[in-house]
């Protein structure tokens, strides 16, 4: 087993990871044409149970989403699945850009005694995913790094990845670009003690309490009244939603959905996260544990970036309804959500324009805790169905070789 307290410095992994770039990885499906292994397929048929328990694990209560016999009267004549569904398909952040790699370790995971945290995301998406549809994934995993500053550990490697979502006919779902800091060590992120005042989780009181509960009842769905374009205006509020009090709970509802390796993950020299108090590797230890998130310079234990990615995009499809269609959205990650906290999601519309036939609006979108804290910021691009043009209009397909030319 690799020495815990030995390091590589910054340089040395950034070097690593640049000698990568470009790499494509690949599905299962397409290993057989002799081509290299990539992530593993969590979801790769959209029945109507798997595109239901996805929304049921985020919290989206969209009948689109959920109920049969609802979205058989919807224009699409079935259910379609919740945008960020796709996440559950295959995990748009690749082991080479999410987590540190050596020559001995080839799988992809973390260094010991650093900590890589998934900063923020993009995507661009083309058309629904419908029931029954079988997705199929490829991608170039790495296509970027560099070195930044940092206030959690004083400077972070910061990595960039993409990947490309089918379905079953080969027609672009979507295309996915994640980010990623890697803090230098541990002990780095711990020196500078950014998180070291709410050591403690946030405690209520019974008036907070009550306030969440009495935003959680102001939430708006629009369902199955259209949203039409003429309809809207640039400066408009989109609404809110609230998610919290976060806890283990909500991590696990997550992913059981959207995929996560069990009990008998390998812990020996070649996966997982070092675990000092056991001198062994475990999985996914400081967002469902308190001692190693408070050992990796976090809070506490804290959610996954991807499953707050996919909690947000629940304010866009409420406010569109069912006719709309989310185009872009990017999210980044600006604080952690940790054991306690409650999150106000919001949104207002800062363009509204008409692009090749689209009626679109763009969106700014932020979220803060019940402390104030920004943890959120982002953007959004809606089609709208319009009156005078009819129905949403589907972006044109592009693919990674647009994104990533000569691969």
């Amino acid at each position: 087993m690799a020495d815990p307290t030995k390091v590589p410095s910054l340089e040395e992994r950034l070097a690593y990871v640049m000698s990568r770039r470009g790499i494509q990885k690949f599905n299962k499906a397409t290993m057989g044409a002799g081509m290299l292994p990539g992530s593993i397929v969590y979801t790769d048929v959209a029945s109507a149970d798997n595109i239901r328990r996805y929304s049921d694990a985020i919290g989206d209560f969209n009948p689109r989403f959920r109920d049969a016999a609802y979205a058989k009267n919807t224009k699409y004549g079935k259910l379609i699945a919740q945008p960020t569904f796709l996440s559950s398909s295959a995990h748009h952040l690749d082991p080479l850009a999410h987590e540190e790699v050596t020559d001995e370790r080839m799988g992809g995971f973390h260094t010991a005694g650093a900590r890589a945290f998934n900063s923020g995301n993009e995507w661009e998406y083309f058309k629904p995913v419908f029931e029954d549809d079988r997705l199929d994934f490829n991608g170039v995993g790495l296509i970027d790094a560099k070195i930044v500053k940092s206030r959690f550990s004083g400077q972070m490697m910061v990595t960039t990845s993409i990947c490309q979502y089918r379905n079953h006919v080969g027609e672009i779902l979507a295309l996915a670009k994640g980010f990623v800091h890697h803090s230098p060590s541990d002990e780095a992120s711990k020196s500078q003690g950014k998180y070291e005042e709410f050591a403690k989780p946030y405690k209520y009181t019974n008036e907070e309490i009550a306030k969440i509960e009495a935003d959680k009842k102001k939430e708006e769905m629009r369902g199955s009244q259209p949203r039409f374009w003429e309809d809207v205006n640039e400066g408009e509020s989109i609404g809110h939603i609230v998610v919290g009090p976060w806890t283990i709970m909500s991590f696990f509802a997550w992913v059981s959905a959207a995929g996560v390796k069990g009990i008998r993950f390998p812990i020996g020299g070649d996966g997982g996260i070092y675990d000092p108090r056991i001198n062994a590797r475990t999985t996914l230890g400081p967002h469902a544990d308190y001692d190693l998130g408070r050992a990796v310079g976090v809070q506490g234990n804290y959610d996954l970036g991807v499953e707050r990615e996919c909690l947000v995009s629940i304010l866009f499809t409420n406010w569109m309804g069912d006719d709309g269609f989310l185009w872009k959205y990017s999210i980044q990650f600006r604080g952690f959500v940790v054991h306690g906290d409650t999150c106000w999601y919001r949104g207002k519309i800062t363009r509204k324009y008409i692009e090749d036939g689209k009626y679109c609006v763009d969106i700014e979108h932020w979220g803060e805790n019940q402390r104030g804290v920004r943890v959120t910021q982002g953007k959004a691009t809606i089609i709208l169905p319009s009156k005078a043009a009819g129905a949403a209009k589907y972006p044109a397909m592009r693919s990674i070789e647009d994104v990533f030319p000569g691969k």
